[in-house]
């Protein structure tokens, strides 16, 4: 009554990819289900492989009583009963194995074991495609787009038992992507379904999705993507001789890292752009062209937020207030679109890197801007303290508001009222966005690009904007590439114009 699953055994072990000895624990916890299901218990049922191990044998084991004393039918059996099953004398108290035929099982029984049975297969392979891709966290990895579903996310290919999810928002607004197409991805997360589901999961079982298994998550469009491609191309990060300090990134239009070396000798801004740019520029073509600017580190804020700002050259850096962390840095007129950067994009990655607040002034802004300051001092030691500037009326300052917005020269127009803007500032009206789109963004107080940009995603959609609306917002703003040549000695690309190398401070002369 030996069972033969030579087929079922092999096909788990090549399909499912499971270990034979898991596969074997796997069929007897079936069959003991099935049997506990028929008589109620599974204490004193035995599962015998054969020595290859692809067929099964199924025994019930019971103890030889007497005759009076026979209570249980599925666990005792009587003396006489015992000796004439297994042709020979028995002694009371032992034990007897009874084969049986595991088809003679009930059909409900068997189909439960089977229910058991393929759970548990199930819980294995969601176990090992989860640790299969756990591994890969955090790391690159090529992958083929297949298809693009409604939500405009794209299901990938990895080679995987499952395929990958490459979302919306990972997705960086300079590129495009082609079914049947390889890129390269950056493993963001992996999750289980039965994990604490995620804001995204969270909307899904909104609206009635049933997630299941395991999910892999790609991104193109993080930080994380570029420090990777980065820490892929420069051998010295990974020996420790490089650090990587800080990165931010506005997919699809800059990239700003910090680096900085442990050895005094090894320059860490020429070993991430590498001989004559060759690192960057194999970093900067995966991201479709996108600037990577490489700054240096240094534990002097002044020096570091003049860094930050390249490729604008900076004359100074003054600090207004240190608690607050807010600096000012001062750069000459034709310098001050470079130091702001499209959309105000270069400085607001350079705060995010340097972790201070940053204000770029020219010259002659500065100078007003400290004559402000010093009439303000004035007032505040005239009056003793700062809460009692409220009380001053006069023609000029009317309130602690107009004292600060003035100290600061911030210039923020009154959005709420008339949306004014200063003179460098592009405003909304100028995109080629349909009514409906700009009075919702007038109507959230956002009447020029730059206060549009100042904002990350996370403030727009608190605002009401959708994932729609600010796509169509960074498509409708032209990315222009900015006209650089190759400094001769560092192999730097230095804005056109420029007549000292930000990067290296070598001097140019044009015929």
């Amino acid at each position: 009554m030996s069972l033969d699953l030579r087929n079922e055994i092999d096909a788990m072990i090549n399909d499912r990819k499971m270990d034979e000895e898991q596969v074997l624990a796997l069929i007897e916890d079936m069959i003991k289900s099935a049997y506990k299901r028929k008589y109620g218990t599974d204490e004193n049922v035995k599962v015998v492989f054969s020595d290859d191990k692809r067929t099964m044998s199924v025994f019930q084991v019971r103890k030889v009583v007497e005759e009076e004393n026979w209570y249980s039918e599925f666990t005792e059996i009587p003396v006489e009963d015992a000796e004439e099953i297994v042709g020979h004398e028995v002694s009371v108290g032992e034990e007897v194995e009874i084969e049986l035929d595991p088809k003679s099982f009930e059909s409900s029984s068997v189909q439960s074991a089977k229910q058991r049975g393929q759970q548990i297969v199930k819980e294995y392979y969601n176990d090992k495609v989860y640790a299969d891709a756990k591994r890969k966290e955090g790391k690159l990895i090529y992958g083929e787009i297949t298809r693009e579903r409604e939500d405009r996310s794209y299901l990938v290919n990895l080679n995987m038992e499952i395929e990958a999810v490459f979302p919306y928002r990972a997705q960086s607004p300079r590129e495009t992507y082609q079914i049947q197409q390889k890129y390269k991805f950056l493993v963001e997360r992996v999750e289980k379904a039965d994990a604490q589901p995620s804001e995204g999961q969270e909307k899904d079982r909104r609206k009635g999705r049933k997630e299941r298994g395991v999910r892999i998550f790609l991104t193109r469009a993080s930080k994380d993507f570029v420090k990777a491609l980065i820490e892929n191309e420069v051998p010295e990060i990974g020996s420790g001789d490089v650090e990587i300090k800080a990165i931010a990134r506005q997919a699809g239009m800059r990239t700003k890292i910090a680096v900085d070396s442990k050895k005094s000798d090894v320059d860490p801004v020429g070993a991430v752009v590498g001989a004559k740019g060759s690192r960057i520029q194999t970093v900067k073509t995966e991201c479709e062209g996108e600037m990577i600017d490489v700054v240096r580190y240094s534990s002097d804020p002044l020096e570091f937020v003049a860094n930050a700002l390249i490729p604008a050259q900076v004359d100074k850096v003054v600090i207004i207030d240190a608690e607050s962390r807010h600096v000012v840095a001062v750069v000459d007129e034709n310098q001050l679109g470079l130091a702001i950067g499209q959309g105000g994009v270069n400085v607001k990655l350079a705060k995010a890197i340097t972790d201070w607040n940053i204000e770029v002034k020219t010259p002659a802004q500065f100078e007003e801007m400290s004559e402000i300051r010093k009439i303000y001092t004035e007032v505040e030691d005239l009056f003793g303290k700062k809460d009692e500037i409220e009380e001053v009326e006069s023609e000029e300052v009317t309130d602690d508001e107009e004292v600060a917005e003035a100290a600061n020269e911030e210039l923020v127009p009154d959005e709420g009222v008339g949306g004014e803007l200063e003179e460098d500032e592009m405003s909304i009206d100028e995109l080629s966005l349909g009514d409906e789109l700009t009075n919702k963004l007038k109507s959230v107080g956002i009447f020029s690009v730059q206060k549009f940009f100042d904002l990350d995603e996370e403030q727009l959609k608190a605002m009401g904007l959708s994932d729609e609306d600010i796509k169509e917002v960074n498509d409708s703003v032209e990315i222009e590439e900015e006209d650089e040549f190759e400094c001769p000695n560092c192999h730097q690309m230095v804005p056109e114009g420029s007549t000292v190398c930000p990067f290296c401070g070598a001097e140019f002369e044009f015929e």
